[in-house]
């Protein structure tokens, strides 16, 4: 069995959970030797692609609109051209974009749905303008295309599968849930980033639109403003912004919360040395943050939306994703009592093992077989 990978996330993410999924798939295949795989992209800004084993393109920087749009058509032409090269009996799509059926070739089709963020907040996506029609809009209608094409479906969690099913109305049957894997964990004397506050509570990853951030902030300004040592720490998702700095100030903390992007190697640290993990997201497709908290001994207050409930199971604690005051009273609970927060402690380290990188390509290699042998039994 031969299975291409086409350059579609490679060619817009520098680093983020997408691109990491598929890295870490073709990363255990790469140590297994089973499937044989070929992924073409001739150059790449992303991060995880840079040093990965199995990786022979160039590393570029990401850069504006023309950048990008140049490293797209490279890359489209080494995925045709890899498409000729080798005979493939699968093509796993690593975004949206139709046009990957022209690589087809008679290889069975595989979708993998991330989530259905475009489809729950329409509202967030500009698809007007050249790139918004050309690029934006293209890809969320090309999802429904591609999964109605599919010789298999994948989603990573049961919530997006049903999603899936809700708005495009697929048969469930041709749906298969592959979690996603965590392979961050801390040593026993994990030193703390410098540069990092003594005591903190962390927010990972952007902090735009459906993210919440600004309920975050205001939920936590009033217990920051009653304890001096404690602050807030952002990692990822850029510096502050005008508008964000703003909010800061407004609240009175703006000299106590720190945005500062972290390489994969101090990420385990700063979970292991926070006093907590805050994820008010109003949804995602999974969540790989919370396994990464927890598996580094970090506990964590979730909101009670999308997908997280079935990750974290009862690992954490929750609150409604509009309400303030509950998340307050959350996080004050959590930051309050050592007992608690040793409780939660251990149900997340216990909770997080299971999640690997090998389990879910064990079960995405599972549908691989699956729809192989069927064709072979149909013919």
């Amino acid at each position: 069995m031969r299975v291409l990978f086409d350059h579609q996330i490679f060619s817009y993410q520098a680093y983020g959970g997408a691109s990491r999924y598929y890295a870490e798939l073709m990363a255990v295949f790469h140590r297994t030797g089973t499937p044989a795989f070929t992924l073409g992209v001739a150059e790449s800004p992303n991060e995880y692609l840079a040093n990965a084993a199995y990786y022979r393109g160039k590393k570029v920087a990401k850069g504006g609109t023309s950048a990008f749009l140049r490293t797209y058509l490279r890359n489209e032409i080494a995925t045709l051209a890899a498409a000729r090269r080798y005979e493939h009996d699968i093509l796993h799509a690593t975004f949206y974009d139709p046009g990957v059926l022209r690589n087809r070739r008679g290889a069975k089709l595989v979708v993998t749905v991330l989530d259905m963020i475009p489809e729950h907040f329409p509202e967030f996506f500009d698809t007007s303008g050249w790139y918004g029609r050309l690029v934006t809009k293209r890809w969320i209608e090309g999802k429904r295309t591609l999964c109605e094409r599919a010789d298999a479906i994948l989603a990573i969690s049961e919530h997006t599968k049903q999603d899936v099913v809700a708005f495009y109305g697929i048969d469930p049957s041709r749906i298969t849930v592959t979690h996603l894997g965590n392979k961050l964990t801390v040593g026993a004397d994990q030193p703390r980033p410098a540069g990092v506050p003594a005591r903190y509570v962390l927010f990972v990853g952007t902090r735009n639109t459906y993210k919440n951030w600004q309920l975050f902030i205001e939920a936590i300004a009033p217990l920051i403003a009653g304890d001096p040592e404690l602050g807030v720490l952002c990692t990822g998702g850029g510096p502050f912004t005008p508008g964000e700095l703003e909010l800061l100030a407004a609240a009175g903390i703006a000299d106590r919360v720190v945005q500062r992007n972290v390489r994969d190697d101090e990420l385990a640290a700063v979970y292991a040395h926070a006093a907590a993990f805050v994820f008010p997201s109003r949804y995602e497709g999974f969540g790989i943050p919370i396994l990464e908290a927890f598996a580094c001994g970090c506990p964590a207050v979730l909101a009670n939306a999308s997908c997280f409930p079935e990750i974290a199971g009862d690992a954490a604690l929750y609150f409604e994703p509009t309400d303030r005051d509950m998340l307050r009273e959350q996080l004050k609970r959590l930051l309050g009592d050592p007992d608690l927060h040793a409780q939660l402690r251990a149900k997340g380290l216990a909770r997080s093992r299971p999640f690997t990188w090998e389990a879910t390509a064990e079960r995405t290699l599972d549908v691989y077989r699956t729809i192989t042998t069927r064709s072979r039994e149909a013919a």
